[in-house]
């Protein structure tokens, strides 16, 4: 995917790359200490080889995590989300246990997310292309149906 290539199914054939963000609870700044990262990286890895999806790029800032995924078209982005989340979220209370003081209900993420869906192609450019595929394909209709015509008028007079 990086390179711009597509990802090959059984039965399709696509780019499913998306750029995720999420952040902690109450959006505390925790997200800086080396031993933290470190856990974080190692197990957004292993979520990504375990399920199949394809990390290009990931950035810890002190209060989210920006995350550059191609994901298999048998994953949604809100179960990708939720494999992250959940799986980091354990990693993180079993390697730095003092965060279950700061989170005492067992949560290291908020609810929410951002997610956006990233191609070598933009929206403007889809946009287009489809509407024009739809013009192209009418015009193409309307003069072989002129084309028909013409000789179904010939053939009459022979």
């Amino acid at each position: 995917m990086a390179s711009g290539g597509f990802v090959r199914g059984n039965h399709s054939v696509g780019i499913n790359a998306f750029h995720l963000e999420w952040c902690p609870k109450y959006r505390f700044d925790v997200l800086g200490g080396d031993l933290l990262r470190q856990v974080l990286r190692e197990s957004i890895l292993k979520t990504a080889a375990d399920y199949g999806m394809q990390v290009l790029a990931t950035e810890i800032s002190l209060d989210h995590i920006h995350l550059f995924v191609n994901l298999p078209p048998t994953l949604s982005v809100s179960f990708t989300l939720q494999l992250f989340k959940g799986r980091s979220s354990r990693d993180i209370f079993r390697e730095c246990p003092s965060f279950r003081k700061l989170y005492r209900k067992g949560h290291f993420w908020s609810r929410g997310s951002f997610y956006r869906s990233v191609s070598n192609v933009g929206a403007d450019t889809v946009y287009r292309y489809i509407t024009e595929h739809r013009s192209k394909e009418l015009g193409e209709t309307v003069e072989s149906a002129r084309k028909e015509a013409e000789q179904l008028s010939l053939l009459s007079f022979v």
